[in-house]
């Protein structure tokens, strides 16, 4: 059990060297130094095992006999060594353990010319060893010597300094016993007991204050073995040097470097501003604070206006009663805006257009107080910097510290982060612009209510996009068809923000054009398919992105067959949910996306079930970066399985538990419960190919009215009867049909095997024909035709009465 001598071997000095002497608890002598040998000449075989006080003169015994029975003792004495000479030396005597009575004593040896040394020689290195002395007693760095028990044997001015104890209250002790014990002293401790067991080199890194200062310093610990000439270890030497400047710079790279990966990700100026107070506190600032300019936050104004106004965007550092900064600015509860005087610290930051500092208490003590909770007489330093980008401010940072100021790095570094943030605030509102533009024109393009049918009953469900994500091209339409029939839609273009909405509004125009026209699902996308690759050739030389690319479901129901036709381009497929409550998929044959041009499109025709669903939706309902599609599709199923009956309800249901805060991309349902016209409410008649079955064919058209109370219909009725099944015999081909039904509106339909489509022209003064389809397009709401598989079928409409 050994330790470091006090003052070192210099120079091969022998005499010149400190001993120690280690005493166990019975008085004898169990450890001995190479300073001991050179002091008082005995080998280390030679007083091994001799009572200490041997070695001693017979008149200081006594004294130090006291020494060995406190286990403390300093002052000087008097030694023989091996010749019996006097040897008078400065003795310290302390406890080499906690649990025993073994005792350490070292002894500082008497000065004077070694063995071959003249006067000159020693006159020189007492000079030297005088300067090694005071080099480490007020070196900068923190030098603490420790026995092999890791307690303190001697420590430098610097040490004393920052450990706020003179030495003789700190010797002999441990670091945890000299400071109050964290996990850093106890690391820096394991580390001398490492060095200890292992003879290497040590390294620790702690970060603690100075005495007066707030902000924490940086210290780099090394801990060095002490050996004597033999190669035994006899303490341990730790030296602390003060990285902070390095340190600090370090930490203001990696937050500059934190603000930019951070900061702006949100693309909303709230969360942006916050998202800068949150990095800055605590390794900056104790209180950050963002005041915003009305501009910033949409509310007009011009940086030019004096008196300046801010409001309050976002704050870190202390509770703030704020709102969520993405319920500014419109929210009540937002704070108002304060008017700035331009004299005062953001104020001269606002005008002067630059980061601006000065050390509290000032008359930023006011502007501190009021907002950052600040005393009046608080001690610290106050930074303010603008938040401009592309030649306009929009608004001002504060930060504020206690106890330490804020010097010229700090304002560098709070102009940087303010300049990283206000590029990420503008970019964030022009964002939100756009992303309220697009969001206005989508919610105008999409329909509000299912329109009046009795084919189905609808309702719709919609959440668009987070604002990170923008909003999409998703949309959904219930279109009303001839003979009682409707169109489920459900698309999703590519892309978001005010481009696809525009796109969306588009297609869905086009499917509704298409619509009219009566095309099967499968020949509609095809001709949706050919717009899309000519909308992609038009916008090709001027838009930066010119691909237009979107997924699309279409299926046709008719209520009187209850036969659903259905075809889709690249969508998801509709889900099927039966009156048990069970629900699987709709096996579509999956065609190509919109866009892509020369390739085919199938349809599956399907008889629906009285009393099932038929769910149409996007991806965007269950696809996201936290599920895969599968995942999604059996929650929405499970939410079916307990769906309410109301189909609103159904919906709402289903897009709270599918997206309860949003999702990354927009999300459409369109649910869908199919009816079935009754059979008293459908007639119909087979028309043999003879011109004379007109009379009774309209006869038989009449009766049928009168028996559903129509009989003020019958004389319109009548006349389009006849003009309908005159021109199917003229230029039709048997077989001919004739349907009447009864829904919303009267519809009368003329089916017969011809190919050729109709023509309303205008007869001229002494032609014979051609005023027949005239009549019928006056006689009924609307009329038209629409081809079938072996042929066409000539409509018309008669609006009825909602009583009737």
């Amino acid at each position: 059990m050994h330790a470091a001598e006090s003052g070192g071997t210099h120079g091969g000095a022998a005499a010149h060297q400190g001993a120690v002497i280690s005493v166990d608890p019975d008085g004898r002598v169990d450890g001995w130094s190479a300073g001991a040998e050179s002091i008082l000449g005995y080998r280390r075989d030679e007083v091994i095992g001799r009572p200490a006080l041997d070695l001693v003169d017979t008149d200081a015994r006594r004294a130090l006999a006291s020494g060995l029975t406190d286990r403390r003792w300093a002052d000087r004495a008097v030694f023989r060594d091996k010749a019996g000479r006097p040897v008078e030396a400065d003795v310290l005597i302390r406890p080499a353990s906690a649990d025993g009575r073994s005792t350490v004593w070292f002894v500082s040896g008497p000065r004077g010319p070694a063995a071959g040394e003249d006067s000159r020689d020693a006159g020189d290195r007492t000079e030297a060893d005088g300067m090694v002395e005071r080099a480490w007693s007020q070196s900068s760095a923190a030098i603490v010597v420790w026995s092999p028990g890791l307690r303190l044997l001697w420590a430098n001015e610097r040490t004393v300094r920052l450990f706020g104890a003179d030495v003789d209250r700190m010797r002999g002790r441990l670091l945890t016993e000299i400071l109050t014990p964290d996990s850093q002293h106890y690391a820096v401790e394991e580390a001398l007991r490492r060095a200890r067991d292992t003879g290497t080199t040590q390294y620790v890194v702690t970060h603690e204050q100075v005495p007066g200062e707030k902000r924490p310093h940086e210290w780099a610990i090394h801990i060095d073995p002490l050996r004597d000439e033999d190669g035994t270890l006899v303490g341990l030497c730790s030296m602390a040097r003060d990285n902070s400047a390095e340190f600090w710079a370090r930490r203001r790279l990696v937050l500059l470097n934190d603000a930019r990966r951070s900061i702006g990700l949100s693309l909303d100026v709230g969360r942006t501003a916050q998202e800068l107070t949150d990095l800055a506190v605590p390794d900056l600032a104790d209180v950050a604070m963002v005041h915003l300019l009305p501009q910033a936050l949409g509310s007009g104004g011009t940086a030019s206006r004096d008196p300046v106004e801010v409001r309050l965007a976002a704050a870190s550092g202390r509770e703030w009663p704020l709102p969520r900064p993405d319920r500014l600015p419109d929210d009540p509860g937002t704070p108002p805006w304060h008017v700035v005087d331009r004299r005062s610290l953001p104020g001269r930051a606002l005008s002067e257009r630059r980061a601006v500092r000065v050390d509290l208490p000032h008359e930023a003590a006011i502007w501190a107080e009021r907002e950052g909770g600040f005393d009046r007489d608080a001690r610290g330093g106050a930074v303010c910097a603008p938040l401009t980008a592309r030649g306009s401010t929009l608004g001002v940072v504060t930060f504020l510290r206690r106890g330490a100021a804020f010097d010229s790095d700090d304002l560098l570094l709070a102009d940087e982060l303010a300049a990283t943030t206000a590029i990420s605030i503008d970019n964030a509102r022009t964002y939100q612009r756009e992303h309220s533009t697009a969001l206005t024109l989508q919610q105008s393009l999409l329909p509000r209510e299912p329109p009046a049918q009795n084919a189905v009953d609808a309702a719709y469900g919609y959440r668009p996009a987070d604002l990170a994500a923008g909003v999409g091209g998703d949309w959904f339409d219930v279109i009303p068809l001839s003979g009682a029939r409707v169109a489920l839609v459900m698309g999703d273009v590519v892309g978001h923000g005010v481009r696809a909405a525009a796109t969306m509004g588009r297609l869905r125009s086009v499917v509704r054009t298409l619509a009219d026209v009566d095309l099967p699902p499968e020949e509609l996308l095809t001709g949706l398919d050919d717009i899309v690759n000519r909308l992609d050739r038009e916008t090709q030389a001027n838009a930066p992105d010119p691909e237009v690319g979107a997924s699309v479901l279409y299926a046709v129901y008719d209520p009187v067959s209850r036969r659903c036709r259905m075809a889709r381009a690249a969508h998801v497929e509709p889900l099927l949910v039966l009156p048990d409550g069970t629900s699987h998929l709709v096996e579509l044959p999956d065609g190509p996306p919109l866009g892509l041009g020369g390739l085919p499109f199938e349809s599956v025709e399907l008889t629906l079930p009285e009393g099932c669903l038929l769910v149409l939706f996007t991806d965007g309902l269950v696809k996201s970066r936290r599920q895969d599609l599968d995942e999604g599709i059996a929650r929405l199923q499970a939410s079916l399985a307990t769906a309410s009956s109301s189909i609103t309800a159904v919906c709402e249901d289903i897009m709270d538990a599918l997206l309860p805060e949003g999702g990354s991309d927009d999300a459409a349902l369109l649910v869908a419960r199919p009816r079935a016209l009754a059979a008293a409410d459908v007639a119909h008649w087979d028309v043999p190919a003879d011109p004379a079955a007109v009379a009774a064919v309209r006869e038989e058209a009449s009766a049928q009215l009168a028996a559903w109370g129509l009989e003020d219909r019958a004389f319109a009725t009548e006349v389009i009867v006849s003009e309908l099944v005159t021109n199917a015999l003229r230029h039709g081909r048997a077989p001919i049909r004739l349907r009447l039904i009864r829904d919303r509106s009267l519809i009368c339909e003329v089916t017969d095997g011809s190919n050729a489509a109709p023509h309303l022209r205008r007869a001229r003064t002494y032609d014979e024909g051609g005023r027949g389809l005239f009549l019928v397009a006056q006689l009924s709401s609307r009329w038209g035709s629409r081809p079938t598989e072996c042929g066409k079928t000539i409509w018309a409409e008669q609006q009825l009465d909602q009583a009737g």
